[in-house]
């Protein structure tokens, strides 16, 4: 297949920012060694990214066992812009803007209990104008939007707001690309470029608040299926025995955590409760909560044996409050499912849940914004 100098270049080019971004600060020569471009040509490269300001120098490394020049050390220009990352849920908006290295500079978390759609991107606005960074290189180089809901072809599959486009008005007033993405997805892709394991190539980030979500890793690759499908739990049916009949079931309606809430409810005297609240009374031993958290790990335990049996993961990240706020759940878990032992699979509380989906949503825009293709980066943890 013959591939003309130009294309050869910008390939080059593009590996040698990823390396940079992955392994930085780095040398030339190891550079040069890792990718198997020669010196010559990875100087050039670099020569080039300085001038455009995409890397920087920013001292000196160790010098080599037979003495000499101690080389100079490259790294990513972390000044070259800005982003904004932000998820979107039923009752909140998080917001972050970071580097263009993935450093967080700005975070917030936003009520927007009975605001009008209106006033939620007029709130949005707002915190964008905020959160810009100054003394960067090119200033704000895109906004992502991490939602409840699947996404195809960047398109939400359910209004975000009723009443706004808001991924159009957004790209119309900042002037930058507005990409979208399932939050589950980009948790799953938080949990693969922000982690230091480097033997975890398959791995399922499990999404549970309003709905349940997951997003599919599979060999170091987000896996969407058809029609971007995959991981839509929303989908499932299952059978379940109760006392008296077999009854169909839906997992978002029976064991998401506002499932488990509406349950609580059902008492009269445990309405308006946080899911923090309620940690506290199954710890206490109320029965409607236990038999409501009870549900929830039943429910719960069967979406996970269809995800475990369906994808093989290694490892499976729970993104919920409710087990974060009661982490002997994730016990509990682990007990209804013999199969984790059969496929040698792991079951984790998600790190850093709150950030997960900013930063995978981060990862993800970045990739667009400088061509750098699909494969695994390796980002600040």
């Amino acid at each position: 297949m013959f591939i003309n100098k130009h294309t050869m270049r910008l390939n080059n080019e593009r590996s040698v920012i990823r390396h940079v971004i992955n392994y930085g600060p780095i040398s030339r020569s190891k550079i040069s060694r890792d990718l198997s471009i020669n010196k010559v040509t990875i100087s050039s490269i670099l020569e080039d990214l300085l001038s455009q300001q995409y890397v920087v120098e920013i001292g000196e490394g160790a010098s080599t066992k037979n003495g000499g020049r101690k080389p100079k050390l490259i790294e990513f220009n972390k000044s070259f812009g800005y982003f904004i990352n932000i998820e979107i849920g039923k009752d909140y908006v998080n917001i972050m803007s970071n580097w263009a290295n993935g450093q967080i500079a700005r975070f917030e978390e936003i009520s927007i209990i009975d605001k009008a759609d209106k006033q939620i991107y007029q709130t949005i606005k707002k915190k964008i104008n905020n959160f810009a960074l100054k003394d960067t290189v090119h200033r704000l180089l895109g906004i992502s939007l991490a939602v409840h809901c699947r996404v195809l072809d960047n398109a939400a599959q359910k209004p975000i707001l009723k009443d706004i486009d808001l991924p159009q008005v957004l790209e119309e007033e900042f002037e930058v690309p507005v990409v979208l993405l399932n939050s589950a997805n980009a948790s799953a892709i938080f949990q693969r470029d922000f982690s230091s394991n480097n033997e975890i190539k398959n791995l399922i980030s499990l999404t549970i608040n309003e709905s349940i979500d997951a997003g599919v890793i599979i060999d170091e690759n987000l896996y969407l299926g058809n029609q971007a499908a995959a991981g839509n739990i929303e989908d499932m049916k299952f059978l379940l025995q109760t006392d008296d009949k077999i009854i169909e079931i839906n997992p978002i309606s029976y064991c998401s955590q506002d499932a488990i809430l509406k349950e609580v409810y059902k008492d009269k005297g445990l309405n308006n409760l946080s899911l923090q609240q309620v940690a506290k009374l199954y710890v206490q031993g109320n029965d409607q909560v236990v038999t409501s958290i009870n549900q929830f790990i039943n429910g719960l335990s069967l979406v996970l044996n269809n995800l475990i049996a369906s994808y093989s993961p290694q490892i499976i990240f729970l993104d919920s409050t409710l087990i974060e706020n009661l982490p002997l759940l994730l016990i509990q878990l682990r007990n209804h499912l013999p199969i984790l032992q059969k496929t040698d699979t792991k079951l984790e509380i998600s790190r850093q849940s709150t950030f997960a989906p900013l930063l995978g949503s981060y990862s993800f825009l970045m990739r667009q914004v400088f061509h750098l293709g699909t494969k695994r980066l390796r980002l600040i943890p």
